[in-house]
């Protein structure tokens, strides 16, 4: 799968949704579920879940199985996490905290081959199907396009330099992240749905700049109304929790199976 699929479907003006794995971080059956009930991609979460290197390749096999592609949330920018991830087939890094124009730009740097970046040349990696199918260049030339460079703004330091990140090259847009956002304005506007007015100011500041300047932005949604809203808005990648989505199905089957 050397063409990212999700860029395909972004161009043809489609939204794409998609769950973060937290809960069950490394069930390629829960992957392959996922796809074949319809969602567009998996996030595999290298930051809160701890996926390593091993559990991302098989995260990223069972995406590509059901035709859909695996994504990668990143503590940080280390150039050799992020590396072993691209070489497993994960065809989009996020970076968690990502609050400056260096930050992105050292996202990018990392996921990028030279000239642009640092990245690795591994010519016979899973990603590039052990060598076979394309020669290293035409490899290096499709990667670089194809795969996706988003941060995540999820503090409230990071507004002022949504800006300056989205004029960084091969930087493809933001990821909004209230939760974090609302905890670190004030621990009293955790949690709250919808969010906080000063945490929601913020957020939409941040979604603003973006889809002004052309590029993506991914935000979450609990519920299938909360996705259209955002879609309805420009949104064009959509996340939800797995676990708040799955906790609502069982919520409401026990509810509606005990009376309550």
């Amino acid at each position: 799968m050397f063409l990212n699929p999700l860029r395909q479907k972004i161009a043809e003006g489609k939204p794409v949704i998609g769950p973060i794995l937290q809960e069950i971080p490394d069930s390629p059956d829960l992957v392959e579920f996922l796809g074949s009930a319809g969602f567009d991609y998996v996030m595999v979460d290298g930051e809160h879940a701890g996926v390593d290197v091993k559990g991302a390749k098989e995260m990223a096999r069972a995406a590509e199985s059901v035709g859909i592609c695996a994504l990668a949330r990143v503590p940080d920018a280390d150039p050799g996490r992020i590396l072993a991830f691209l070489d497993s087939g994960i065809q989009g890094i996020i970076l968690a905290h990502c609050n400056t124009a260096e930050d992105a730009e050292a996202l990018v740097k990392a996921v990028k081959y030279p000239p642009r970046g640092i990245r690795g040349a591994s010519s016979g990696s899973r990603a590039a199907r052990y060598g076979y199918f394309a020669s290293a260049g035409e490899k290096a030339d499709i990667f670089d396009r194809e795969t996706m460079c988003l941060g995540l703004i999820e503090e409230p330091r990071a507004i002022p330099n949504v800006g300056a990140m989205l004029q960084v090259d091969g930087f493809d847009g933001c990821f909004l992240g209230a939760g974090d956002m609302a905890l670190t304005l004030n621990r009293a506007y955790y949690g709250q749905a919808p969010s906080h007015p000063e945490v929601q100011k913020l957020i939409d500041q941040a979604r603003d700049e973006t889809l002004a300047a052309g590029k993506l932005v991914m935000a979450p949604a609990g519920s299938g109304a909360a996705a259209r809203a955002l879609i309805d808005s420009g949104i064009q990648m959509v996340v939800v929790q797995f676990g708040q989505f799955f906790r609502a199905a069982c919520d409401g089957y026990l509810k509606a199976a005990r009376g309550e």
